[in-house]
């Protein structure tokens, strides 16, 4: 029995009843002789399965010399290393990357063929333009450096649009999800959400901005070039 002198309201944990008494307490009621029954710690530098493996066998014969028993009686000490099940966890994650990069070089890949042909449409559609340019003295350089801003501001702002909507997407997930999780009674099930703090690695957002700008530089270049190289009594004639 015991006496609550006071009440958490935050829910932690799984969202079941916590109770907290004083260490020194638990010790003279569960563990009046304070012996150890279970030793918990990390371990730096066990990246394979392998290693994991051999830092069991090791600690066993360690634990056996020390306390008098035979490394190989499996049910005399109990080792369960947390990192082995880390492992095969993080293969899994593995492949989930893997298999959301592929999805996310497609997209890009999309995305840059859109620039292309956008640009492409763009180009042909101002080859009269172009031509009342060059008549009037513009020159190619010009011309040029005008349609490659263009592709830039293109690939730049609609390249963040997008980012956001990405973002605001996978937010908008975890919202309705930590909603969801907070109107659940407690002891129904885990309290928790899915999405926990989504976040877009920076260094991912600046390659992707990076290429698409790159692509929209070579989209707008091309075809721009090829329109200058045309004599302007062509180019005004063209529909």
């Amino acid at each position: 029995m015991y006496k609550v002198v006071g009440i958490n309201t935050k829910k932690e944990g799984w969202g079941g009843p916590i109770s907290y008494i004083p260490f020194s307490t638990f010790q003279l009621i569960y563990n009046p002789g304070q012996k150890f029954y279970r030793i918990t710690f990390t371990v730096e530098g066990l990246e394979t399965k392998a290693e994991n493996e051999a830092f069991n066998e090791s600690l066993r014969k360690d634990v056996a010399t020390s306390m008098s028993f035979d490394a190989n009686d499996k049910q005399a000490l109990y080792v369960n290393n947390s990192q082995e099940d880390y492992i095969e966890t993080q293969k899994i994650f593995g492949g989930i990357t893997l298999f959301v990069a592929i999805i996310g070089i497609f997209t890009l890949i999309a995305g840059i063929v859109g620039v292309s042909n956008i640009m492409l449409v763009s180009v042909k559609e101002r080859t009269r333009e172009i031509g009342i340019r060059k008549a009037i003295g513009a020159p190619p350089v010009s011309i040029l450096k005008t349609i490659v801003l263009e592709s830039i501001l293109i690939t730049v702002i609609f390249g963040y649009i997008g980012m956001l909507a990405g973002i605001g997407v996978t937010e908008a997930a975890n919202f309705m999800l930590e909603q969801a999780a907070a109107a659940q009674v407690a002891g129904e099930g885990p309290q928790m959400s899915v999405f926990k703090n989504p976040t877009v690695n920076l260094g991912y957002v600046l390659i992707s901005t990076l290429i698409l700008i790159i692509s929209g530089v070579v989209a707008g270049y091309m075809p721009a070039y090829k329109a200058v190289k045309v004599k302007p009594i062509e180019a005004m004639r063209k529909d």
